[in-house]
Protein backbone atom coordinates (compact mmCIF):
# COMPACT_ATOMS: atom_id res chain seq x y z
CA UNK A 1 0.00 0.00 0.00
CA UNK A 2 1.12 3.10 -0.98
CA UNK A 3 2.17 5.68 2.35
CA UNK A 4 0.79 8.98 1.35
CA UNK A 5 1.07 10.43 5.12
CA UNK A 6 2.23 14.19 4.30
CA UNK A 7 3.85 16.27 6.48
CA UNK A 8 1.97 19.71 6.98
CA UNK A 9 1.34 23.05 9.27
CA UNK A 10 3.13 24.21 12.19
CA UNK A 11 2.31 21.74 14.81
CA UNK A 12 3.34 18.37 16.26
CA UNK A 13 0.30 15.75 17.05
CA UNK A 14 1.33 12.79 19.01
CA UNK A 15 -1.18 10.86 16.86
CA UNK A 16 0.33 11.29 13.59
CA UNK A 17 3.97 10.65 14.84
CA UNK A 18 2.09 7.51 15.93
CA UNK A 19 0.69 6.59 12.65
CA UNK A 20 4.22 6.73 11.31
CA UNK A 21 4.75 3.08 13.00
CA UNK A 22 3.34 1.17 9.71
CA UNK A 23 5.81 3.38 7.52
CA UNK A 24 8.76 2.53 9.27
CA UNK A 25 8.40 -0.75 9.91
CA UNK A 26 7.70 -1.61 6.25
CA UNK A 27 9.79 0.74 4.15
CA UNK A 28 8.67 -1.17 0.39
CA UNK A 29 5.72 0.42 1.02
CA UNK A 30 6.93 3.77 -0.09
CA UNK A 31 7.46 2.06 -3.05
CA UNK A 32 10.05 3.86 -4.75
CA UNK A 33 13.69 3.51 -5.78
CA UNK A 34 16.37 5.27 -4.01
CA UNK A 35 16.03 8.84 -4.97
CA UNK A 36 18.95 11.22 -5.57
CA UNK A 37 18.36 13.43 -2.54
CA UNK A 38 20.43 16.58 -1.60
CA UNK A 39 23.47 13.62 -0.58
CA UNK A 40 26.29 15.70 0.65
CA UNK A 41 30.00 14.67 1.86
CA UNK A 42 32.19 11.09 1.55
CA UNK A 43 30.08 8.25 -0.02
CA UNK A 44 30.27 5.19 2.42
CA UNK A 45 28.99 1.81 2.63
CA UNK A 46 25.04 1.27 2.04
CA UNK A 47 24.98 -0.98 5.11
CA UNK A 48 26.96 1.15 7.51
CA UNK A 49 25.30 2.67 9.65
CA UNK A 50 22.09 0.26 9.65
CA UNK A 51 23.90 -2.26 12.06
CA UNK A 52 24.63 -4.82 8.99
CA UNK A 53 27.63 -6.05 8.76
CA UNK A 54 29.94 -8.77 6.13
CA UNK A 55 29.44 -12.23 7.45
CA UNK A 56 30.79 -14.52 4.28
CA UNK A 57 30.82 -14.62 0.58
CA UNK A 58 28.70 -17.51 -1.01
CA UNK A 59 28.05 -19.22 -4.56
CA UNK A 60 25.05 -17.23 -5.88
CA UNK A 61 21.91 -19.16 -6.42
CA UNK A 62 18.35 -18.46 -8.11
CA UNK A 63 16.62 -16.36 -5.09
CA UNK A 64 19.33 -14.46 -3.84
CA UNK A 65 19.52 -10.55 -4.41
CA UNK A 66 21.34 -10.05 -7.60
CA UNK A 67 22.56 -6.28 -5.94
CA UNK A 68 24.74 -7.90 -3.37
CA UNK A 69 26.94 -10.14 -5.66
CA UNK A 70 30.70 -9.01 -5.20
CA UNK A 71 32.04 -8.38 -8.69
CA UNK A 72 36.07 -8.97 -7.84
CA UNK A 73 35.35 -12.28 -6.67
CA UNK A 74 33.13 -13.22 -9.11
CA UNK A 75 36.13 -12.16 -11.68
CA UNK A 76 38.45 -13.98 -9.40
CA UNK A 77 36.33 -16.91 -9.57
CA UNK A 78 34.83 -16.95 -13.23
CA UNK A 79 31.24 -17.89 -10.99
CA UNK A 80 28.61 -15.47 -9.37
CA UNK A 81 29.95 -15.01 -5.28
CA UNK A 82 27.53 -12.85 -3.03
CA UNK A 83 27.94 -11.10 -0.14
CA UNK A 84 25.90 -12.30 2.74
CA UNK A 85 24.97 -9.27 5.20
CA UNK A 86 24.83 -10.17 9.34
CA UNK A 87 22.62 -7.75 11.32
CA UNK A 88 24.61 -6.37 14.41
CA UNK A 89 21.68 -6.11 17.24
CA UNK A 90 24.13 -5.22 19.07
CA UNK A 91 24.61 -1.20 17.23
CA UNK A 92 23.22 1.52 19.33
CA UNK A 93 21.63 4.34 17.24
CA UNK A 94 21.45 7.53 18.92
CA UNK A 95 18.68 10.12 17.61
CA UNK A 96 20.03 14.00 18.55
CA UNK A 97 16.59 16.34 17.98
CA UNK A 98 17.86 19.72 17.72
CA UNK A 99 14.75 22.02 18.42
CA UNK A 100 16.25 25.94 17.56
CA UNK A 101 14.11 29.10 17.62
CA UNK A 102 15.14 29.27 13.94
CA UNK A 103 13.70 25.71 13.14
CA UNK A 104 9.93 26.95 14.11
CA UNK A 105 9.65 28.30 10.71
CA UNK A 106 8.47 27.87 7.21
CA UNK A 107 7.23 29.32 4.57
CA UNK A 108 5.07 26.19 2.37
CA UNK A 109 3.92 23.47 3.42
CA UNK A 110 5.21 23.18 7.17
CA UNK A 111 7.13 24.83 9.62
CA UNK A 112 11.53 22.90 9.71
CA UNK A 113 10.63 22.03 13.46
CA UNK A 114 7.61 19.80 12.40
CA UNK A 115 9.04 18.03 9.49
CA UNK A 116 12.23 16.96 11.88
CA UNK A 117 9.98 15.80 14.85
CA UNK A 118 8.52 13.51 11.93
CA UNK A 119 12.04 12.01 11.15
CA UNK A 120 13.45 11.28 14.77
CA UNK A 121 9.37 9.69 15.31
CA UNK A 122 10.44 8.15 12.04
CA UNK A 123 13.93 6.73 13.06
CA UNK A 124 12.82 5.68 16.45
CA UNK A 125 10.20 3.31 15.06
CA UNK A 126 12.30 1.95 12.62
CA UNK A 127 15.44 1.07 14.59
CA UNK A 128 13.09 -0.36 17.08
CA UNK A 129 10.99 -2.41 14.70
CA UNK A 130 14.67 -3.97 14.15
CA UNK A 131 15.41 -4.16 17.63
CA UNK A 132 18.30 -1.65 17.74
CA UNK A 133 18.80 0.15 21.32
CA UNK A 134 17.91 3.97 20.83
CA UNK A 135 18.68 6.73 22.71
CA UNK A 136 16.41 9.61 22.00
CA UNK A 137 18.23 13.08 22.82
CA UNK A 138 15.95 15.98 22.64
CA UNK A 139 17.38 19.47 22.74
CA UNK A 140 14.91 23.27 22.73
CA UNK A 141 17.68 25.61 22.55
CA UNK A 142 19.34 26.20 26.06
CA UNK A 143 15.64 25.88 28.18
CA UNK A 144 14.47 22.73 27.91
CA UNK A 145 16.36 18.91 27.10
CA UNK A 146 15.02 15.50 28.04
CA UNK A 147 16.47 11.91 26.73
CA UNK A 148 15.40 8.34 26.97
CA UNK A 149 16.93 5.19 26.34
CA UNK A 150 14.42 3.03 24.26
CA UNK A 151 14.68 -0.54 23.86
CA UNK A 152 11.24 -2.27 23.44
CA UNK A 153 8.46 -1.14 20.41
CA UNK A 154 6.33 -0.51 23.22
CA UNK A 155 8.56 2.10 24.17
CA UNK A 156 7.76 4.16 20.76
CA UNK A 157 4.76 6.04 21.69
CA UNK A 158 6.90 7.43 25.11
CA UNK A 159 8.92 8.28 22.53
CA UNK A 160 6.20 10.27 20.42
CA UNK A 161 5.07 12.18 24.01
CA UNK A 162 8.45 13.47 24.12
CA UNK A 163 8.83 14.48 20.83
CA UNK A 164 5.09 16.01 20.46
CA UNK A 165 6.15 17.76 24.27
CA UNK A 166 9.04 19.23 22.82
CA UNK A 167 7.78 20.90 20.20
CA UNK A 168 4.87 22.13 22.36
CA UNK A 169 8.03 23.88 24.46
CA UNK A 170 9.63 25.37 21.70
CA UNK A 171 5.75 26.58 19.95
CA UNK A 172 5.37 28.70 23.71
CA UNK A 173 9.18 29.76 24.39
CA UNK A 174 10.98 30.65 20.47
CA UNK A 175 11.00 34.24 21.54
CA UNK A 176 13.13 33.51 24.17
CA UNK A 177 14.82 31.21 23.05
CA UNK A 178 19.17 31.08 22.89
CA UNK A 179 21.64 28.50 20.87
CA UNK A 180 22.48 26.51 23.35
CA UNK A 181 25.92 26.77 25.03
CA UNK A 182 28.82 24.49 25.22
CA UNK A 183 28.45 23.74 28.68
CA UNK A 184 25.46 21.44 27.77
CA UNK A 185 27.62 18.74 27.02
CA UNK A 186 26.04 15.49 25.91
CA UNK A 187 27.26 12.24 27.32
CA UNK A 188 28.00 9.38 24.43
CA UNK A 189 28.83 5.92 25.28
CA UNK A 190 29.64 2.41 23.04
CA UNK A 191 30.31 5.04 20.61
CA UNK A 192 26.91 4.78 18.56
CA UNK A 193 25.51 5.59 15.21
CA UNK A 194 24.33 9.35 15.18
CA UNK A 195 21.48 10.52 13.29
CA UNK A 196 21.66 14.35 13.96
CA UNK A 197 18.42 16.52 13.18
CA UNK A 198 18.71 20.03 12.71
CA UNK A 199 18.63 23.01 10.40
CA UNK A 200 22.08 23.65 11.57
CA UNK A 201 21.03 27.87 11.94
CA UNK A 202 21.80 28.09 15.25
CA UNK A 203 24.29 25.68 16.43
CA UNK A 204 28.32 26.45 15.10
CA UNK A 205 30.82 24.27 14.33
CA UNK A 206 32.75 24.65 17.88
CA UNK A 207 29.23 23.34 19.61
CA UNK A 208 29.07 20.72 16.99
CA UNK A 209 32.92 19.43 18.21
CA UNK A 210 32.63 19.84 21.49
CA UNK A 211 29.14 18.05 21.88
CA UNK A 212 29.55 15.46 19.30
CA UNK A 213 33.21 14.74 18.80
CA UNK A 214 34.10 12.05 15.67
CA UNK A 215 36.00 9.98 18.20
CA UNK A 216 32.51 9.20 20.01
CA UNK A 217 30.81 7.56 16.98
CA UNK A 218 31.30 5.20 14.64
CA UNK A 219 29.21 7.03 11.78
CA UNK A 220 27.38 10.36 11.93
CA UNK A 221 24.25 11.03 9.68
CA UNK A 222 23.25 14.93 9.37
CA UNK A 223 19.34 15.26 8.86
CA UNK A 224 19.07 19.21 7.71
CA UNK A 225 15.70 20.35 7.98
CA UNK A 226 15.93 23.45 5.12
CA UNK A 227 13.72 26.24 3.93
CA UNK A 228 14.33 27.98 0.79
CA UNK A 229 14.40 31.08 2.74
CA UNK A 230 17.75 29.91 4.59
CA UNK A 231 19.12 30.12 0.92
CA UNK A 232 17.46 32.74 -0.83
CA UNK A 233 16.02 36.26 0.25
CA UNK A 234 12.96 37.45 -0.96
CA UNK A 235 12.38 40.73 -2.69
CA UNK A 236 10.43 41.91 0.01
CA UNK A 237 12.25 45.56 0.58
CA UNK A 238 12.83 46.62 4.05
CA UNK A 239 12.87 43.14 6.70
CA UNK A 240 13.19 43.34 10.47
CA UNK A 241 15.84 41.68 11.73
CA UNK A 242 17.23 41.40 15.26
CA UNK A 243 20.92 41.82 15.89
CA UNK A 244 22.28 42.17 19.14
CA UNK A 245 19.04 42.36 20.81
CA UNK A 246 17.89 45.37 18.61
CA UNK A 247 15.70 45.59 15.87
CA UNK A 248 16.87 46.98 12.63
CA UNK A 249 15.98 46.45 9.02
CA UNK A 250 17.43 45.03 5.90
CA UNK A 251 17.20 45.88 2.06
CA UNK A 252 16.31 42.20 0.77
CA UNK A 253 15.85 43.32 -2.41
CA UNK A 254 19.58 44.64 -2.25
CA UNK A 255 21.66 42.35 -4.80
CA UNK A 256 24.81 43.01 -2.49
CA UNK A 257 22.88 41.92 0.42
CA UNK A 258 21.01 38.99 -1.45
CA UNK A 259 24.50 38.05 -2.52
CA UNK A 260 26.03 37.55 0.20
CA UNK A 261 23.27 35.87 2.13
CA UNK A 262 23.64 33.05 -0.60
CA UNK A 263 27.31 33.04 0.08
CA UNK A 264 26.78 32.57 3.85
CA UNK A 265 24.55 29.99 2.92
CA UNK A 266 26.65 28.15 0.83
CA UNK A 267 29.84 28.46 3.14
CA UNK A 268 27.40 26.97 6.45
CA UNK A 269 26.81 23.83 3.79
CA UNK A 270 29.90 23.18 3.02
CA UNK A 271 31.32 23.28 6.80
CA UNK A 272 28.24 21.14 7.30
CA UNK A 273 29.04 17.88 4.54
CA UNK A 274 33.27 18.68 5.95
CA UNK A 275 31.65 17.87 8.87
CA UNK A 276 29.85 14.99 8.34
CA UNK A 277 32.41 13.65 6.42
CA UNK A 278 34.73 13.47 9.02
CA UNK A 279 32.43 11.38 11.69
CA UNK A 280 31.83 9.32 8.52
CA UNK A 281 29.11 10.04 7.34
CA UNK A 282 27.06 12.49 4.86
CA UNK A 283 24.56 15.48 5.36
CA UNK A 284 21.14 14.91 3.97
CA UNK A 285 19.44 18.38 3.07
CA UNK A 286 15.46 18.05 2.43
CA UNK A 287 13.46 21.24 2.22
CA UNK A 288 9.80 21.96 3.82
CA UNK A 289 8.35 22.99 0.47
CA UNK A 290 8.66 19.34 -1.69
CA UNK A 291 10.04 16.94 0.67
CA UNK A 292 8.23 13.63 0.12
CA UNK A 293 9.08 10.06 2.36
CA UNK A 294 10.18 7.98 -0.80
CA UNK A 295 13.42 10.55 0.37
CA UNK A 296 14.26 8.62 2.98
CA UNK A 297 15.11 5.88 0.72
CA UNK A 298 18.64 7.98 0.64
CA UNK A 299 19.61 7.34 4.07
CA UNK A 300 21.28 4.52 5.49
CA UNK A 301 18.58 2.79 6.87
Amino acid sequence: MQQSLSIRGTDVAVEDLLALQLMANDLSAIRSARTVSQRQGELHSAFKGQGREFAEMKHYVTGDDSRQIDWRQTAKKQTPFVRVMEEDRHAQQAVWLDLSASSYFGTQHCFKSVMACYWAAFLVWRFLHLNYPVRLFIRVGDQWQQEASLSQRSDGARACQLIATAHRYLADHFLTLNPPSNSNILHWNDRPNLWFISDFLQINQAEINHSAPASLFSQCTFLQAADPFDWQLPEAGLLPIEANKQQRFINSSNRDIQKNYRQQAEQRQQRLESTAAQRGGLLHTHFTQSFEWQEVLSWPL
